[in-house]
């Protein structure tokens, strides 16, 4: 039961940083086809944003599963980061900054969260 909790709680980190990342924040601001390019304060606000959602992930990941936070955290940081490469290789146009954010900033935070959590003890 422990490994299923934690994967659920990894696959939520994930799909939390993922969804309000790259469908809430473009759609919010306009930008509904971010491989078209954009202004350099745009990336930097972006990198901000996916900064504050990775680390919101795998903090999630880690509350969701007291008994193995860290490890939670951490493949919450890896679907992100295999998300980010799939996104990579299947998306149109030539500017991919918002994937190179996502797996360069979005997934070592939520890596980095999860590894400053500690395991809830457990009595049996």
């Amino acid at each position: 039961m422990r490994t299923l909790r934690a994967i659920f709680a990894a696959l939520a980190g994930a799909f939390v940083t993922l969804a309000l990342y790259l469908a809430w924040f473009f759609e919010i601001t306009g930008r509904t086809e971010p491989w078209n390019g954009a202004e350099t304060w745009f990336i930097v606000v972006t990198g901000l944003v996916a900064a504050v959602l990775g680390l919101a992930g795998g903090y999630l990941a880690a509350l969701l599963s007291p008994e193995t936070p860290r490890g939670s955290a951490e493949g919450a940081a890896g679907f992100i980061a295999l998300a980010a490469l799939f996104a990579e290789t299947h998306t149109p146009g030539q500017h991919h900054f918002a994937q190179m954010i996502a797996l360069l900033v979005a997934a070592p935070l939520a890596y980095f969260i999860g590894r400053t959590r500690r395991a809830a003890v457990v009595s049996r």
